[in-house]
């Protein structure tokens, strides 16, 4: 149904300069994605004023983005936005706890804000965000329901179901894409869910379990700022350089590409499971997953990607060289 409305509206976004699909692709699923997500979450058990809260401010995010899909807008209206909605939820009782009043404000707003542009990051390709998507909020529904957290736990599998549901219509060649709307609202909704887990481990076992559920979309993004930096490009200009994109540049298809972003989620979340659960020490896993990711990222930041230059990179001017006329040049 969004597909036939983005049809007949031209809402579509058209091929360019960066994008990997070959003809205009209607946007929209995004909007399918919340409206199933808010279907799906009414039919929960111990329906909470809190857990309204959590999918309200995700709307309200994924309605900027919705905006910014239909005609573009700049990074500081979505980002204004967001740090409204993370407000909202960290009024609502979702929230990290490191300290004091301030600091817990200033952290889980950043967490809010840096996760979901984050996961924004991952819609560049073929069902890669909604298999992300659908495993984090498989890990994030186990994690909560082995702790008893039955409306966190069920909140999570609502949203791992409509990620499953999407890639049905998402996965290569997509018949549609999620556009900003549903990018911007997945990451947002799994961000404030993850806020909302209760480990029985320690404290520090909890901050280590928290990152690692988010481990595949923190990768990305930090491939792709040390890509730009290195390249001295702007780092909030888009552009084929992503883990996917490099992935391709390998020599992989496109679904391949996403099935290895599931299992590298997949291994990231349940890592963040045990260390939770304090299973595993976070000290025996976060130096060696440090590591994994780091020559990651210099194995990757070796594929070439900039081959061609970008149009929305001011390139310097060539001076040009005067012609001299031999004929009069000679005395």
């Amino acid at each position: 149904m969004a597909r036939r409305v983005a049809v007949r509206r031209d809402i579509t976004d058209r091929p360019g300069k960066g994008k990997g699909h070959a003809v205009a692709t209607p946007y929209l699923g995004g909007v399918a994605i919340a409206i199933c997500v808010l279907a799906g979450s009414t039919l929960l058990p111990q329906w909470r004023a809190e857990a309204v809260v959590l999918v309200a401010a995700a709307l309200l995010v994924g309605t900027i983005g919705l905006v910014d899909d239909i005609r573009a807008l700049g990074p500081l209206p979505r980002v204004a936005v967001e740090v409204v909605a993370a407000t909202i939820v960290f009024a609502a009782g979702a929230r990290a706890q490191l300290g004091g009043p301030v600091v817990n404000y200033l952290v889980t707003v950043g967490w809010l804000v840096v996760m979901t542009n984050a996961f924004n990051l991952l819609d560049n390709m073929d069902g890669c965000a909604g298999v992300v998507a659908a495993v984090t909020g498989t890990g994030l529904a186990v994690a909560a329901l082995l702790q008893g957290q039955v409306l966190v736990g069920g909140l999570a599998v609502v949203v791992a179901a409509t990620s499953v549901g999407f890639l049905v219509h998402n996965w290569h060649p997509a018949r549609i894409f999620m556009g900003d709307a549903g990018s911007l609202f997945l990451g947002f909704l799994l961000s404030a869910i993850a806020l909302k887990l209760r480990f029985p481990g320690s404290h520090l076992s909890s901050i280590a379990a928290v990152i690692l559920l988010a481990g595949m979309a923190l990768f990305d993004t930090t491939l792709v700022v040390l890509s730009r930096v290195r390249a001295g490009r702007p780092i909030q200009i888009g552009g084929v350089d992503h883990t996917s994109h490099r992935l391709q540049r390998l020599g992989m298809g496109p679904p391949v590409v996403a099935l290895v972003l599931a299992v590298g989620t997949g291994v990231c979340v349940t890592l963040g499971i045990l260390v939770g659960r304090d299973l595993i020490p976070p000290m025996g896993v976060l130096p060696p997953v440090a590591v994994v990711a780091v020559v990651g990222w210099v194995l990757l930041l070796r594929v070439s990607v900039y081959d061609q230059p970008d149009p929305t990179v001011p390139q310097p001017r060539r001076r040009r060289t005067p012609v001299v006329d031999e004929a009069r040049a000679t005395p």
